[in-house]
């Protein structure tokens, strides 16, 4: 048996959105893993489409509180790049303050808890099985896409 998803207006706005967003982490997670860096057209790409779509299908969007979000976390995680710089870069601080933005404060708070619990999991697995040391870095980007597809499907069962 198959169930139709009905989406109103606003919930086709966050599909789409939703759908953007998993698709330039998705380039960005590819990029961090091979190159290291991540690239900033992609980030001003999802920027801009972000904001396209929020314009003309969202109704309910808190420009001033997403904004602050961005800011707020960009913010955070550009002072922890700078200050442990082997921890963390500053692609990965612009990434996140972008998502913040795009997500607002609680699906962001949610996409960062999927994103660092796996993260440490998957830290966790290579560090017992020896296949990294505690020198080594990992990309943060693909943990982010899976952040993004909890998110997703959190948004698509929700409707169901």
């Amino acid at each position: 048996m198959v169930v139709p998803i009905a989406f109103g207006q606003s919930d086709t706005g966050h599909v789409l959105l939703y759908l953007c967003l998993l698709a330039v982490c998705l380039y960005v997670a590819r990029t961090d893993i091979y190159e290291r860096r991540i690239p900033n057209r992609a980030l001003l790409f999802g920027l801009i489409y972000t904001v396209i779509v929020v314009f003309l299908f969202i109704e309910n969007y808190l420009w001033s509180m997403h904004a602050l979000s961005g800011v707020v976390f960009f913010l955070g995680f550009a002072l922890f790049s700078f200050c442990l710089p082997f921890a963390m870069g500053m692609g990965d601080a612009k990434l996140l303050g972008f998502m913040a933005f795009a997500l607002g404060f609680q699906e962001f708070l949610s996409m960062l808890t999927i994103t660092c619990v796996t993260a440490f999991l998957a830290a966790l697995f290579l560090s017992l099985t020896k296949k990294v040391s505690a020198r080594d870095t990992l990309p943060f980007a693909p943990f982010v896409v899976v952040g993004m597809l909890w998110q997703l499907l959190s948004l698509v069962l929700d409707f169901v």
